[in-house]
């Protein structure tokens, strides 16, 4: 039911007659799809791919995506054109749907060097989490940070090829460059910051919360898979293969995790501080997607989604258009960022 291999984009109407989905999913990307310790499909974004299958009475197929430079490339290999380098035969693989893309207006009205629009192939919808940066710092190193400018005092681990990366060796002159560390993952700078070798990790929210909620319930040792998808040779489909994911070190004698911290807080010249995430389909199949909006909409309602993230250890965010009309918020003094961890619609 978890495995892919060749295919090609089906409409709806295709779909219910197959009996089957191809939903793509990136691989080896804790919280939201990976492999566990088991060898079986995990994440949030793993759960939604069961919700909808079952929604639509039909069986679940993942294929898993190796992110390109961008992810108009994704779209453009998973979504509409297809990639032939995971074939026997030559042949464009594609998904029926595709997690985890941007839901921005301004994003999916782009246009090209010619003006032509950029994404007129893809249809995006159905926002499901909303995603910001998140700061995690050691407790046991420095105060709670207040402003950026702690920044220029204290190494700050960092994933490569990133905004954070980007935003840390060039902003403000490059002020914060000296401090700067970089890693191949977040998971590698969060096990740096566990280990003492840096002071802060600056990454998205949930990456940070899956591994502080990993760390504390689990400080001895945690094993989650790294590189799961491997290709059978003879039959051409792709295999779930577990290994040891390195984020954890089983020595825990210099580990201080009671000591790690979350806090958000406000980078100037970091660019969108929060972005919601969401659905895309190819865009001849509209039908498919208000089927499917519907599905994740009643997910959100009934408080699934919000239980899945704590699965992970995730503090959900819900996305903009499911909050209610503010009221008397602020005359009351409380937040109006408060009330979008909620994971129903009244």
């Amino acid at each position: 039911m978890l495995q892919a291999g060749p295919s090609f984009a089906l409409s709806y109407d295709d779909i219910q007659a197959r009996g089957e989905i191809t939903i793509a999913v990136y691989r080896d990307f804790p919280p939201y799809s990976f492999v566990d310790e088991q060898g079986a499909p995990a994440g949030v974004d793993i759960e939604l791919a069961k919700a909808l299958a079952k929604g639509l009475s039909v069986t679940l197929k993942l294929h898993w995506m190796t992110p390109d430079e961008t992810v108009e490339d994704d779209m453009r290999n998973y979504l509409w054109k297809g990639m032939n380098l995971t074939s026997e035969d030559g042949r464009r693989v594609k998904a029926d749907v595709m997690m985890r893309v941007p839901y921005d207006r301004q994003f999916a009205m782009q246009r090209d060097d010619l003006g032509l629009p950029a994404h007129e192939l893809v249809h995006m919808f159905a926002p499901y989490q909303e995603e910001r940066w998140l700061l995690a710092y050691d407790a046991n190193q420095l105060d709670k940070p207040q402003t950026a400018a702690r920044f220029m005092y204290h190494p700050v681990g960092v994933e490569v090829d990133t905004v954070p990366q980007v935003y840390l060796t060039t902003a403000y002159g490059g002020r914060f460059r000296d401090n700067s560390r970089t890693f191949p993952s977040v998971e590698d700078a969060f096990s740096a910051l566990t280990e003492g070798d840096v002071g802060m990790v600056l990454g998205m929210s949930s990456q940070l919360q899956w591994l502080n909620h990993i760390a504390l319930s689990s400080a001895s040792h945690h094993v989650i898979q790294r590189n799961p998808i491997q290709k059978n040779a003879s039959s051409g489909a792709q295999q779930v293969k577990p290994s040891r994911h390195p984020q954890i070190s089983n020595n825990t004698s210099n580990l201080h995790v009671s000591d790690m911290q979350l806090t958000e807080l406000a980078f100037p010249l970091l660019g969108r501080a929060k972005w919601e995430l969401g659905i895309a389909v190819h865009t001849n199949y509209r039908q498919l997607a208000y089927a499917l909006e519907d599905i994740v909409v009643a997910h959100i309602q009934n408080g699934d989604v919000l239980r899945w993230g704590e699965k992970y250890g995730l503090r959900y965010q819900l996305p903009s258009r499911y909050l209610p009309e503010p009221e008397d918020d602020v005359e009351e003094g409380i937040s109006p960022q408060a009330s979008n961890t909620v994971a129903y619609v009244p």
